[in-house]
């Protein structure tokens, strides 16, 4: 009897433990979907910290009720203790209803004691700047910037009414997070801006900028048509010591940024570098055709700096193999941003072996930027689905007078 009696017991409380099981999982899964609704309603919710939190967050986001907040808050950690958001947003409201030393010293608490992680240095942030703590503020602005990507705009903003401006930033900011600080300014398009930081950003660091970050601040102006700042980037970067025409021998892989040539895809050719037969280690830019298509091919090209009222010429050597119809490849110059300079050389066809080509081009005034192309238009023939190779090498630009 006794026996049967201690199995009954041990089964209803089986039962009666995995009836409480049942409803910590599922009360537990309200915070893993974000079940907002039941989370902020129902009573069954109260026994969890979490669900304080977010009913903080909606009196204090939502309603603006900064009391009932903190009461959330309060409850919050009392039932864990552990729970370092609601602390941090204690000390935040704190601060907005009691200047007191109380408020004082929850901030001091917290910027002294939270865990160094990831997670709570957005919140430290915000705290020194409560506080107006400076140096607390540069290094949690710092540690955002390199590891916190989705705070970044809003620490930079918040940065702006802390130090009150670009330059001081900078100045604040490590120099592994320099270029960060840059790209933050060039996603606002501040184009003068980015032009006045982009000399300082290697002050003090004693190393150069990198050749691929380099690029991308010459694109962002090339973008923004400021031709004259981005050929100056790209002088003090290295570029044009020897010619105009970046990588005009095919020497590096494409780039597709700054200077460099611009390879886009299309159906019915493929590009890509080669070694060039019978020269060595050089290399050249190879443009199979599959002759599966009548395509406006204008897919290859690159900035060209100028200088007004100048003389240049264009050269380079190019060779084909079997390319059909009558609309072979050409080369152009074309300006960009001013009229008057637009030359073609002839098309190559059919097959010839490599030869050398020219373009002689007077630079009109203020005209500082071209670009150069290899491209073939479309035929009207009947027969117009261009097939064959064509090769070029060697394209370098020669300034050979004044036009005047």
């Amino acid at each position: 009897m006794k026996s049967n009696q201690g199995r009954y017991l041990c089964a209803a409380l089986s039962v009666g433990l995995g009836c409480v099981l049942l409803f910590v999982a599922f009360c537990s899964s309200r915070f893993a979907v974000r079940d907002l609704d039941f989370v902020l309603r129902s009573p069954w919710m109260e026994p969890w910290a979490q669900t304080w939190l977010w009913r903080g967050d909606r009196a204090r986001f939502q309603d603006l009720d900064t009391v009932r907040a903190m009461d959330a808050y309060w409850r919050g950690v009392g039932r864990n203790p552990l729970l370092l958001g609601g602390w941090f947003a204690l000390a935040r409201l704190e601060r907005q209803l009691d200047a007191g030393p109380r408020s004082d010293a929850l901030h001091d608490f917290l910027l002294a004691h939270a865990p160094v992680s990831t997670p709570w240095r957005w919140h430290q942030l915000l705290l020194a700047a409560d506080r107006r703590d400076e140096a607390r503020f540069e290094h949690a602005f710092n540690f955002v910037l390199k590891r916190q990507s989705g705070y970044r705009q809003e620490a930079v903003e918040m940065a702006l009414g802390f130090w009150g401006g670009w330059p001081a930033i900078l100045r604040h900011t490590d120099c592994e997070n320099r270029w960060t600080l840059l790209a933050e300014c060039m996603a606002r398009q501040a184009v003068d801006t980015c032009i006045g930081l982009y000399p300082l950003l290697e002050s003090d660091c004693g190393a150069i900028l990198e050749p691929l970050r380099q690029a991308e601040f010459m694109d962002f102006l090339l973008r923004n048509k400021r031709w004259d700042e981005a050929v100056a980037a790209g002088q003090s970067g290295g570029l044009f010591r020897n010619d105009r025409v970046t990588n005009g021998h095919f020497d590096a892989p494409v780039s597709g940024k700054a200077f460099d040539w611009r390879m886009g895809r299309v159906a019915g050719v493929e590009t890509k570098r080669e070694p060039r037969d019978g020269v060595g280690a050089h290399s050249a830019m190879r443009f199979h055709f599959l002759g599966t298509v009548n395509l406006r091919f204008a897919h290859f090209w690159q900035y060209l700096p100028l200088r007004p009222g100048t003389t240049c010429e264009l050269r380079f050597f190019w060779k084909s193999r079997r390319l059909n119809t009558d609309q072979g490849m050409y080369a152009e110059v074309r300006g960009v941003g001013c009229d008057g300079l637009s030359v073609r050389s002839p098309a190559i066809t059919g097959t010839r072996d490599w030869s050398a080509e020219n373009l002689i081009f007077d630079v009109p005034d203020q005209c500082r930027m071209a670009k150069i192309a290899f491209q073939r238009d479309e035929s009207l023939k009947f027969d117009s689905k261009i097939r064959g190779d064509v090769w070029i090498d060697a394209v370098e630009l020669v300034e050979k007078s004044s036009a005047r």
